[in-house]
């Protein structure tokens, strides 16, 4: 063996180890490449998975405002209407015949404060009030209708004004009234 081939023999064993350190390191680049690909695939659907997740919270938390929404617009909406139903009611029982009316009143009046020596009326009742009873007239007062009597004192008072027995009755019957309005 000659030193040429000698020469060629290490130069064919230093070309087949730097082809294999060429070929170990293609290796394990891809290795790693594949690692990272893997790890940046696993992070991306990670942080996919996150932001499907707020995006369900945020839709949901609209959703709720949404229906408190509807829900106020509902109510007052129902408020409205008691309120619509409520103003009517006055204005019919201000329509009834005041007559008979007043006299019912009084009535009640003479079972309840014998002893009433002062009574008022809005201004159109006046004279229909003075008409039928001997108490002593007070005064008109704002009123759709009714009368107000005190005993001499003035430490009783009752209320019979339109006003207030409708007021007295809507409170009874609020709950009744609501449910067959809002049906």
């Amino acid at each position: 063996m000659g030193l040429e081939n000698v020469i060629e023999k290490i130069q064919k064993e230093g070309i087949e180890k730097v082809t294999a350190i060429i070929n170990d390191a293609e290796n394990q680049a891809a290795q790693i490449l594949k690692s990272k690909q893997k790890l940046l695939e696993e992070r991306s659907e990670k942080k996919k998975n996150e932001l499907e997740k707020q995006i369900d919270s945020l839709k949901t938390q609209e959703a709720s405002g949404m229906e408190i929404e509807v829900k106020k617009i509902r109510l007052n909406a129902e408020k409205d209407v008691l309120n619509t139903t409520y103003k009517e009611s006055l204005q019919a029982l201000s329509g009834l015949p005041h007559d008979k009316m007043i006299s019912s009143l009084l009535k009640k009046v003479k079972k309840e404060l014998p002893e009433a020596a002062t009574i008022y009326s809005n201004k159109r009742d006046e004279p229909l009030v003075r008409s039928q009873t001997n108490i002593t007239y007070g005064g008109s007062i704002e009123t759709l209708g009714g009368i107000i009597v005190e005993n001499k004192e003035k430490t009783l008072q009752i209320d019979y004004r339109y006003e207030t027995i409708a007021e007295i009755v809507w409170d009874q019957s609020l709950k009744e009234i609501a449910e067959a309005l809002l049906k």
